[in-house]
């Protein structure tokens, strides 16, 4: 019996692979390479798992649900759904309250909500599959050239990478440091444990891991750095609550001088393709287009643009059009009050999120060239094209809606910007966490750093108050608010009444004669519902996907869950 690896060209990078095993008759077959030959301990080989890595994490941030596991073209990749859905700052808006249901159920803790979920799985699996895709490297490679030595240090960081998330949405996930046998059953392991794996393997990651050249060495933003390692590490442990152990890590990065936020006017290019490995990039993972494969570049939300901004009779000319459903990403009532509140039309307010009168006004169209921002307010070529925008309060997401400039050639759907893992105002802002967490006021400039950038009024003092306050406005949809809730102790409060009224918007142009949100409020026609909003004691950790609960005996169900 021969262990056979299928080589072949991949979306995420120029090529990938994926593995199977099976009987085979001792006859050389064409187009695989054997097992033993391809882990044969060479730098061409492990240059070739190095790739199987970053395809594996390609996955982790792209796969996507709506119509099945694995689909990569339906709807929204289950990473962005799971970790923005659960918290208060967006909807997950879409036709009609049973439409999208995987993102609704999440967003609003509705009781069809469970461990069958189709982003449960999904995260669950493909974090699991980057694990052993790590693994394989770390076991057939010894590090005594440059290039394994690379590609062990790049496996252990994205093996703690997945570890990490797994930790932060399941609490006790097992952990996972071999290739297992399809017989093993392994246990949960301690939230603390997975942690400190975490922590260590950033800090074994990080030493032999190469540093950016300077802030604009692009070719080191798409990869693994010393940096980036102390920048993760850093989180684990104000996640695990060494917040003395955090500073050293997260006050290294900043004292080493290779990277800066950038400035205010350009936030708004900060997740296109001319945002794409800037100085502020801790790590990007790179979406190239490579003629003569299909589906090249990122696609989930970019074949249905109308995630963001549906309903629409006519895309801002600088958009891609919509196509298919969507709905996911909208902002919140709560968010937009308290940002507008906070710093009215800032550089980050107006790159992060759009009304409905602005998205008229504001932008180019196609079908008005030239227009004036009246003429187009008063226009019947633009707005809304529905009825009723349901699960949207007027207001759009603009910080990650896809832009023509972005296309992949020859494409009208696919576009190639970078996926951001880590920005370094996300490391400033742990950093001033666990200053305000130790009293240590080292902080302060660096939490005011993200404030005066984005527009926004400063601070007089370090508290965690202030902190909480600069992280919501500035990792806005980055997949970190509803873990930091969670681990404040705040989930309880902010998210107790989570789902029980979504808005939708109508727009009375027809009789008005002039673009202009308005909420709807008639419970007849919008969504009120009876079972809603965060448990304490069973919505701090996500459920173990059924499957795994039924095929492992050993396995735990998290608390309240089925």
């Amino acid at each position: 019996m021969k262990k056979i690896l299928y080589i072949a060209i991949a979306i995420v990078t120029a090529c990938t692979f994926s593995s199977c095993s099976q009987d085979l008759l001792e006859i050389p077959q064409k187009g695989v390479i054997a097992w033993d030959d391809f882990y044969n301990n060479s730098p061409e080989s492990a240059e070739q798992a190095a790739i199987a890595v970053y395809q594996s994490v390609g996955q982790m941030y792209t796969t996507s649900v709506g119509f099945g596991a694995g689909v990569g073209w339906c709807i929204a990749p289950a990473h962005f759904v799971l970790t923005n859905a659960p918290s208060d700052d967006t909807y997950y808006g879409s036709g009609n309250k049973g439409d999208h249901v995987f993102g609704l159920e999440i967003n609003e803790y509705r009781e069809t909500f469970s461990s069958t979920s189709d982003v449960i799985g999904q995260n669950y699996l493909i974090c699991y599959q980057l694990i052993r895709s790590c693994n394989l490297v770390l076991e057939n490679f010894d590090g005594t050239d440059a290039v394994s030595r690379q590609a062990l240090a790049d496996a252990r960081f994205f093996r703690a990478l997945a570890h990490l998330h797994l930790a932060t949405f399941w609490g006790d996930p097992v952990l996972v440091e071999t290739t297992l046998t399809g017989a093993e059953r392994p246990e949960n392991t301690p939230h603390a444990e997975v942690l400190q794996f975490c922590i260590d393997e950033f800090d074994a990651a990080s030493k032999d891991l190469p540093s950016k050249s300077g802030l604009n060495d692009k070719k080191l933003a798409v990869r693994p750095t010393k940096e980036a390692a102390l920048a993760f590490k850093g989180k684990a442990q104000i996640f695990a609550g060494d917040y003395a152990g955090a500073k050293t890590s997260l006050k290294a990065v900043i004292s080493s001088g290779k990277y800066a936020l950038v400035p205010g006017e350009e936030m708004i290019n900060l997740f296109a393709m001319a945002g794409d490995g800037n100085q502020e990039k801790i790590l990007d993972l790179n979406f190239v287009d490579f003629p003569g494969v299909s589906m090249t570049g990122k696609s989930h939300f970019q074949k249905n643009s109308s995630c963001y901004w549906r309903d629409l009779k006519a895309m801002p000319s600088m958009l891609i059009q919509p196509i298919g459903w969507g709905g996911g990403g909208n902002p919140s009532i709560s968010f937009v009050e308290a940002i507008v509140a906070n710093e009215g039309d800032s550089y980050r307010r107006k790159a992060w999120i759009r009304s409905y009168e602005e998205v008229i006004a504001d932008f180019d169209y196609d079908a008005l060239p030239g227009a004036t921002a009246d003429e187009k307010l008063h226009s019947d070529k633009v707005g809304l094209s529905a009825a009723m925008y349901y699960g949207n309060c007027g207001w759009f997401s603009l910080k990650f809606a896809p832009r023509r400039s972005d296309l992949v050639n020859n494409s009208t759907t696919n576009t190639q910007e970078d996926q951001t893992v880590m920005r370094y105002a996300e490391v400033l802002l742990l950093y001033a966490e666990a200053c305000a967490q130790t009293g240590d006021n080292d902080g302060l400039q660096y939490l005011n750093m993200i404030a005066e950038r984005a527009g926004a009024p400063t601070y007089s003092s370090l508290t965690l108050d202030n902190v909480k306050k600069e992280k919501r406005f500035e990792m806005y949809l980055e997949g970190t608010r509803f873990p930091d809730l969670v681990r404040w102790g705040d989930a309880p409060a902010v998210l107790g009444e989570q789902g029980k009224y979504v808005p939708s918007f109508v727009d009375n142009f027809a009789t008005t004669g002039v673009h202009k949100a308005e909420l709807v409020n008639d419970p007849a026609i919008t969504n009120y519902n009876t079972v809603y909003g965060f448990k304490a004691g069973k919505n701090e950790r996500m459920p173990f996907p059924f499957s795994e609960i039924q095929k492992n005996e050993n396995m735990k169900q998290n608390p309240g869950w089925n």
